[in-house]
This record gives C-alpha cells, structure tokens and sequence, in this order.
C-alpha cells in the first residue's frame, strides 16, 4: 500500500528558521535513501529567505500551500492567505496545487475560498478533539468537496490521537503499536534538541524531541513506500473531481 508523506513546512515553534536551515537538507538526503517522496505544505513567506532551498525540494518532491504568514486562518483573512500564497508561490515560478490551513483550522467558506483561487486539493480537515479539529461527520478517508479534493488528516487512535510526529513521539513507546493510516505529517522542528517552546504545551512538544525524534521516525517510516498527495491523485484518478 502505498501511503502519502506530508512535511509543514513552516518557522519553528519560536519564529526562527533553525529547522529549516539545519533539518531540511537532512530529511531531504534521508528521504532519497529511503526513496520516500513526499508533499511539503509550505509557508510562501519562506521564499524570500529560502528560495534556493524550496527551489531544491520541489525538483524531487511536491510543494503546496501551507498559507502565507502561517496565521490561523479567520473570516477577516483567509481569503488573502489562500489568494496571495499561491501569488508568492506563481511568483517563484511553482504551480502549487494544494493547501493545507495552519493549525487544521478553517473557515465556513474554505472550499469556496480554494475553488476561486485556482487551487486542485486540500488536506485542513482533521477528525479528533480538542473541539475546533472535531470535522466528526467527515470521511477518514479522500473525499471530494465542492470541486476540490480533500485530503483529511486521519488519526492513529480515534478520537484525540492524531496521525502525525506530535503524537508518534509523545506517545512513546506506546505508539509502536499503533496502525499506519494512509497520511502521516510532521514540522522539521520537532528534530531540533531544544525546540524552546515556552507555552505550556510546548512542554509536550519536548518530548522525545531531538535524536530520539529521529528514531521514532525511521522506525514508522521504513519499510513502506510513501508518495505525495499529487502522486496519489494521478494513480487513484477515480476520485478526482
């Protein structure tokens, strides 16, 4: 089976770029060791800083739309974080297709907002508590939504443990028992050794941070073939819009 990777690409947890500087070109050698490709929702701010490097992931990997400024998105601002992240993107000379909203979190009129503005698929809705990522009447699965392609955020355990790094690693050891749902993601920030989170769940976020990050990754990881969310359009072509 072959399972999607997403990387959120985006500032640490404290508004620097220490992961994106240190981490990226690592996961990026180990991801062809492993021949793991992959979809980075990527923040188009980082462009002006990190043209170079964006410019070097998307020759072997698929860049989306991670917004703008990373801000949660609102009524007063998600139609110009949807909008002009795909005008940064076009500036630098990447297609985008898709869009995944900063923190899960969405507006009534996300699809509407995401049709308008030239974008092919989503991956903003999670199924899981605490109460503002509870889409509980949506699929787990793909779907199609008003034209666009939505790709959930699933959950290792239902209903509060959601399929992604945070979790895999504060949940440690006991994560190793945990199925692999079709789509997992992580933040090149939780290798960092200090991720220096002062916000009371920056506490969790610690945990496991680091090298011991690292290997709780590379044992999900190996032994299953990961591809991105545009890769797995192309070959379940059934369920496009």
């Amino acid at each position: 089976m072959k399972r999607i990777m997403t990387v959120d690409l985006e500032p640490d947890v404290n508004g620097g770029d220490k992961s994106i500087v240190e981490i990226i070109p690592k996961l990026l050698n180990y991801f062809d060791d492993q021949k793991i490709k992959a979809t980075f929702f990527t923040v188009s701010s980082l462009l002006e800083k990190h043209e170079t490097l964006i410019k070097e992931i998307s020759k072997k990997h698929e860049i989306a739309s991670h917004s703008h400024t990373h801000s949660v998105l609102n009524p007063a601002n998600a139609s110009w974080e949807i909008r002009h992240s795909k005008e940064v993107f076009n500036k630098y000379g990447h297609d985008v297709k898709g869009f995944r909203a900063p923190k899960f979190i969405t507006t009534r009129n996300h699809f509407e907002l995401l049709k308008k503005h030239g974008y092919d698929y989503d991956s903003s809705l999670a199924r899981f508590f605490p109460r503002r990522y509870a889409n509980f009447g949506i699929s787990s699965k793909p779907f199609v939504k008003d034209g666009i392609m939505e790709f959930p955020s699933p959950n290792f355990v239902w209903p509060a443990v959601n399929a992604g790094l945070p979790y895999l690693k504060l949940l440690h050891p006991v994560s190793k028992m945990f199925p692999k749902p079709y789509m997992f993601y992580l933040h090149p920030w939780e290798f960092l050794e200090d991720i220096k989170d002062k916000r009371v769940v920056g506490k969790f976020l610690q945990r496991n941070a680091g090298k011991k990050a690292i290997e709780i990754f590379r044992n999900y990881v190996e032994g299953e073939k990961w591809i991105g969310c545009e890769e797995w359009t192309k070959s379940n072509s059934k369920f496009l819009p």
